[in-house]
């Protein structure tokens, strides 16, 4: 929507113009000790849905798994979220959009280590140019391996130069305006049969969903400011039954 050629933003009831919503979304700002404590206290105690649980035990012989979140930031301060599109080789998840990261091995000595080296793998980008500066809880979704998410930043990232994509496990790396994220044009939902309601973004030809949807969500969440009043309900729609008739038995 264009008015008096100044974009108008909707995120939650709240309207913004884009010269509000940059200073909201300021690098400076959100990236300040303040917030990023704030941001981590926030997703350290986030209560996850029973599908989500990080609660109950693990088995012994369970997997673990990290993935970084990577933010980027360029020289005027703007924020991104880089993904990656899933390899077409990959027999679980293909081509699908997630954060870089992979299960632990026995030469990582942290969900850091993890993370790095699995980044590295994955798209060929140095851990030097990568400054962890948090972690979340523990998440364990059913029937795969609990995933820790680290939140790394990266500064003017360049995608062609630095990047070197493995394509046996990546098709494509990419990044996403973080006030692209969080516009109500490209908020939608998953719902699934079994009644739960995920979050999921549409960017482009982009469809972000499942875990990944999920977590980038629970970020957004955690980093934005109160004042940007992003919603991060997630929808769902009561399915319909058709009422029984007792002509019907």
């Amino acid at each position: 929507m264009l008015l008096n050629h100044i974009k108008i933003f909707s995120v939650s009831s709240r309207t913004f113009s884009t010269a509000d919503l940059s200073k909201l979304l300021n690098s400076e700002s959100l990236l300040s000790e303040l917030n990023l404590s704030k941001c981590f206290q926030c997703l350290r105690s986030t209560n996850y849905p029973l599908v989500m649980s990080t609660k109950g035990n693990h088995q012994d012989n369970a997997k673990y798994a990290a993935v970084l979140i990577p933010l980027c930031v360029d020289s005027k301060g703007n924020l991104s979220i880089l993904y990656t599109r899933r390899s077409g080789n990959l027999r679980r998840h293909t081509r699908q959009i997630s954060f870089p990261g992979g299960l632990r091995d026995n030469t990582d000595t942290s969900y850091e280590d993890t993370a790095l080296r699995e980044t590295e793998e994955e798209i060929g980008l140095r851990k030097r140019r990568i400054k962890i500066l948090g972690h979340a809880s523990l998440i364990r979704p059913p029937n795969t391996a609990a995933i820790m998410p680290i939140v790394g930043l990266i500064k003017n990232l360049n995608l062609k130069k630095e990047l070197k994509i493995n394509e046996d496990e990546v098709d494509e790396a990419f990044t996403i305006d973080i006030k692209d994220l969080i516009s109500p044009d490209s908020k939608r939902h998953t719902q699934f049969k079994s009644g739960y309601s995920s979050p999921t973004f549409v960017v482009d030809n982009y469809r972000i969903w499942g875990i990944t949807g999920f977590l980038t969500n629970l970020f957004l969440n955690c980093l934005l400011p109160n004042e940007c009043h992003y919603d991060a309900k997630v929808g769902f729609v009561k399915p319909f039954r058709p009422a029984v008739k007792k002509s019907d038995f």
